[in-house]
């Protein structure tokens, strides 16, 4: 298992963990990923694409993401696997 890369999705997910839904740019300072873009490109390529997190759109046309059962039950068993 690469451990680094898992390191790093286990962060991505804990992130949304408890918070609703988050733009991009909310959830790139809370796992310190300051480049909205950079954020942005993560989520849909690591954890959208996956089925990790469930895409809306606010009021004014913008992505929201939040975490899924997937994403939870996927959360679990890495924390389960990286101890």
């Amino acid at each position: 298992m690469k451990h680094g890369y898992n390191q790093l999705k286990v962060k991505a997910l804990a992130a949304f963990e408890n918070r609703g839904w988050l733009r991009p740019g909310e959830w790139g300072v809370l796992v310190g990923m300051y480049s909205t873009s950079d954020a942005a490109t993560y989520i849909r390529r690591h954890l959208y694409h996956w089925r990790l997190v469930d895409r809306s759109l606010d009021r004014r046309g913008l992505l929201l993401y939040r975490l899924n059962c997937k994403g939870v039950q996927r959360l679990a068993w890495l924390r389960g696997h990286l101890r």
